[in-house]
């Protein structure tokens, strides 16, 4: 039997799935809780008791996101062999840096970073400074490394390269699976080459 907690759970997550498919559509400084809660069937006040303003709603759907990199990893990534780990990892943190949601909260951080970069403080606390000590945590139980931060930092740059900002300037499609296998292929490749 479904207790309110889940179901507020379920809702809040459909109430966040709402607000990222209008900032796609509309950007940053289209998207108002109104619209949100329009296009959620919600009231105002429902998002403002659950999420405050406009950059806590921003902020829950960047901690969301950046869930999905836990929820999508296998759940025997923590003992797997160094290798298949790197595979996993890279592959799933490719896919959530070029998908579309990563792209759309990326882009109203970067459009309001002139004025008021209070979006991308969000988008760094929420997003990178959470999951990458994770991951270095993770490196420095499979490899003796120095600094298991900086040679985390090194393995997302090398499974990046320059198409998250490709996607994120709008001038590449997002990646097929080919793609991704094959990057990140040479990502952990070079990787190991630094540091094994």
């Amino acid at each position: 039997m479904p207790t309110e907690q889940t179901g507020n759970d379920t809702r809040r997550a459909e109430i966040l799935a709402c607000g990222l498919k209008v900032l796609i559509e509309k950007g940053w400084r289209g998207t108002s809780m109104i619209a949100v809660a329009r296009e959620a069937s919600a009231s105002k006040e429902t998002l403002y008791n659950w999420f405050g303003d406009k950059a806590g709603f921003f902020g829950a759907m960047i901690r969301d996101n950046a869930s999905a990199l836990d929820r999508a990893l296998p759940e025997d990534f923590g003992a797997m062999p160094l290798e298949d780990g790197l595979r996993a990892f890279g592959a799933e943190l490719l896919r959530l840096m070029t998908g579309e949601a990563s792209v759309a909260l990326n882009r109203a951080a970067i459009a309001e970073a002139g004025g008021d970069p209070v979006l991308g403080r969000i988008l760094v606390a929420e997003g990178k400074a959470k999951s990458l000590p994770k991951f270095a945590g993770w490196l420095a139980r499979h490899m003796e490394l120095g600094d298991s931060m900086e040679a985390a930092e090194k393995f997302v740059v090398l499974v990046k390269g320059e198409v998250q900002l490709e996607r994120l300037f709008g001038v590449t499609e997002p990646l097929s699976e080919a793609e991704i296998t094959a990057r990140v292929d040479r990502a952990v490749r070079d990787f190991l080459k630094l540091y094994a």
